[in-house]
């Protein structure tokens, strides 16, 4: 394997009809397929990729999962499951190669993060892990518990959404840090441009951007490496391609893979977050995409 891009999403799908969108869908769904998204990994020196339902659709699964299905050998996906989901269903998305669900605040059309433990509790059966894109400020005071909680992984979206003028010492920072040593959570380092702090946005085209974007990125390098220090082996990394609802510029495939060289640029810890860890983490082998049998939930867990 060369590499695996963990957080892409696809929009469309040959004979889908994905025009029906969730109310206030923070975006419109660009053009984009299996097979762009097949370019995008060739671009960026992958081989392998995890798609993530894009929140636009919420539980409308038809365009991901003809998405799996289309490279079974090269994807692995990502769902978006309320509690109470018929078990038959959920066995068929693992058969197209799904291997987690999600919860989300950060766009409408998301599972409530409150949802965590239920949801968890729902796909345990399949060894699935629930990914959590949230703020992690909005639930400091609970979110430490409903992890420690849930019977399955847990894996933090974009680096926990954290802007980036929040310190390392920051509460929501420090229960990240603390979970990630616990080896409760994995974190995907992803979303630079989504992490910006509020108000410097507007200022892009200014003169004084170029030197906000650069203390933006250089906190952002040191939160990735305190992450790093903490436990690299629960890291993952995705482009998050083709980053929809994002305003500013944008590098194409190749300039992402050089900001991951300078977040991690031992190339040891940077083979497993690139290969090593997603491989483990959504069922990839290192012959082809071994698909794991369910297992039970984590011992000790409610």
């Amino acid at each position: 394997m060369t590499g695996i891009d963990a957080h892409c999403h696809v929009f469309v799908a040959d004979g889908v009809d994905m025009s029906r969108l969730v109310g206030g869908a923070a975006y419109d769904p660009p053009p984009f397929d299996v097979h762009d998204h097949a370019e995008h990994l060739r671009a960026a020196g992958c081989d392998r990729g995890v798609l993530v339902q894009p929140s636009a659709y919420g539980d409308d699964h038809r365009c991901l999962l003809a998405a799996l299905r289309t490279r079974p050998d090269a994807l692995r996906g990502v769902v978006c499951v309320a509690p109470g989901t018929p078990a038959d269903e959920l066995a068929a998305m693992h058969a197209a190669g799904v291997r987690g669900t999600r919860v989300q605040d950060g766009y409408p059309g998301g599972v409530p993060v409150e949802a965590l433990v239920e949801v968890g509790g729902m796909v345990a059966p399949l060894g699935w892990h629930v990914e959590v894109w949230t703020d992690v400020r909005r639930h400091v005071d609970r979110l430490g518990d409903a992890v420690r909680r849930c019977p399955v992984p847990v894996v933090l979206d974009h680096l926990g959404y954290l802007p980036s003028d929040v310190a390392i010492d920051a509460p929501a920072m420090r229960l990240v840090l603390e979970l990630l040593a616990e080896d409760q959570v994995w974190v995907t380092l992803s979303g630079l441009e989504r992490l910006l702090p509020p108000g410097v946005e507007a200022g892009h085209g200014g003169p004084d951007f170029a030197e906000a974007w650069e203390r933006h990125e250089q906190a952002i390098t040191e939160r990735v490496r305190a992450l790093v220090q903490v436990r690299p082996q629960n890291l993952l990394w995705g482009s998050d391609w083709p980053h929809v609802g994002v305003r500013l510029p944008v590098p194409g495939a190749a300039g992402m893979r050089e900001r991951l060289e300078r977040w991690v640029p031992d190339p040891a810890v940077r083979q497993a977050v690139l290969v090593d860890n997603p491989a483990r983490r959504y069922g990839f082998g290192p012959g082809g995409p071994a698909v794991p049998e369910p297992v039970a939930a984590r011992p000790g867990t409610v």
